[in-house]
């Protein structure tokens, strides 16, 4: 049954008037909690999220150290019974501010070494500077990542100060500005000598972000097959045409990618426009249980072998094993042997 027909429980009210109690959130709960945790309660909901804002900014700086020692939740994990790490106190702390940061640092002996590689990165991709000078002042490590991170998540004015602070950066940092699409930064970044590969327009095409990779193909930026690999597995037809116009290489992967992924009509275009494909084609259709995508490419002269019988037994699509048998699709020891390796016992007492 599907959540949106499934009956609300009487108890639903009682929540939807829970979430409105804001002193109870402010005056109980999130004291309970503590500070340092904002990107694992701001996903909750919108409603919590604006408590727990209100929350933090009306803790005092003089009690942060108290209220940080009763952090007991991981935005990962969510284990209450695991105590908050470095890492996961840091990650608040980079949503905050320095005063954080430095409550938790003297927190605890084990947190004087600074052996968390991890830490600017975080800090770089929620963009506090200031945070972020404090990391790197008390020894916390950083590297090309941290522009990275910077770079993905759309801060700029971050990414600058690192370059000016001597961080090193390298080709991922123009791949996660295209990733994102944040185009100001891939031309920034270009502009003060950032080098990139072919992974920016792949990535990009994989966003689909397409002004992103006509700019960055136009100004030189390589790519190779992958390109259309990326696009076709996302659905992005736009940009298989307009790079398969611009002679960006595809190959057979780039039908394999579009079937795993379930896109049937990109399939279709791919084949119209004379991209090549081969027995993986119809292995992924079978292995998916995309049985309409094996008839069709099956009818339109898509090779199979006797793989296309393995992995469909090895998914327990027995309709497909059998229609593909009967359509003269070859089968060996591999159907068996799949079949039993992932326990499909209805294919192999058939």
């Amino acid at each position: 049954m599907s959540l949106s027909s499934t009956p609300m429980p009487s108890s639903a009210s009682h929540d939807v008037l829970l979430l409105e109690q804001k002193d109870l959130w402010i005056g109980q709960i999130f004291p309970f909690l503590g500070i340092g945790h904002y990107a694992f309660v701001g996903s909750v909901n919108k409603k919590i999220n604006k408590h727990y804002k209100e929350y933090c900014d009306s803790v005092p700086q003089g009690d942060r150290p108290r209220v940080m020692k009763q952090c007991h939740v991981d935005e990962e994990v969510q284990d209450p019974s695991r105590p908050a790490t470095s890492t996961d106190t840091i990650y608040g702390a980079a949503f905050y501010n320095v005063s954080s940061a430095e409550f938790w640092r003297a927190d605890s002996s084990e947190r004087k070494a600074p052996d968390h590689d991890d830490v600017c990165n975080a800090i770089a991709s929620v963009g506090s500077i200031t945070v972020l000078q404090w990391a790197h002042e008390q020894g916390f490590p950083w590297d090309k990542n941290a522009c990275f991170h910077a770079a993905e998540g759309g801060q700029l004015e971050t990414l600058k100060w690192l370059r000016t602070n001597g961080c090193e950066w390298d080709e991922d940092t123009c791949l996660g500005a295209a990733f994102n699409g944040h185009f100001d930064i891939l031309k920034w970044a270009r502009e003060n000598g950032c080098p990139w590969d072919e992974n920016t327009c792949a990535w990009a095409a994989m966003r689909g972000h397409l002004e992103i990779l006509k700019w960055a193909h136009e100004n030189g930026c390589p790519w190779d097959a992958d390109t259309g690999r990326y696009a076709a597995a996302s659905g992005h037809w736009e940009i298989l045409k307009w790079t398969h116009e611009n002679e960006a290489p595809w190959d057979e992967n780039t039908c394999t990618v579009a079937v795993i992924n379930g896109h049937f009509e990109i399939l279709k275009l791919l084949h119209e426009n004379e991209c090549p494909w081969d027995e993986n084609t119809c292995i992924a259709a079978a292995r998916c249980g995309h049985w309409e995508i094996l008839k069709w490419a099956h009818q339109n002269g898509c090779p199979w072998d006797g793989m296309t019988c393995a992995y469909s037994a090895s998914q327990g699509h027995l309709n497909i094993l059998q229609w593909a048998h009967e359509n003269g699709c070859p089968w060996d020891e591999y159907t068996c042997m799949y079949a039993a390796e992932t326990g499909q016992l209805q294919v192999l007492h058939t």
